[in-house]
């Protein structure tokens, strides 16, 4: 399938639209290489993609806010039907 996109280069940046972004699957951190084909022309690829277990260590380091738990929590009340 191909994907077409047309983006802006703006202050030393090249933004990747969200629809190449999604096809190409990409993440936080993936390292991409860019293949300069001829003045007019470049190829970019993906050379190394972040492992899940990265970007779980790194969504681990800073949890979303789940709330409180309202009083205390004993052990006991945790296993009270068990026998």
């Amino acid at each position: 399938m191909r994907v077409e996109a047309e983006t802006t280069y703006h202050r030393d940046k090249i933004y990747v639209p969200r629809e190449v972004r999604e096809r190409l699957r990409l993440r936080d951190g993936d390292r991409i290489w860019i293949e300069i084909l001829n003045e007019d022309e470049a190829r970019l690829v993906i050379v190394q993609r972040v492992e899940a277990s990265k970007r779980l260590l790194k969504r681990l380091q800073s949890p979303p806010d789940l709330g409180r738990v309202m009083g205390e929590l004993r052990r006991e009340a945790l296993y009270e039907d068990i026998d």
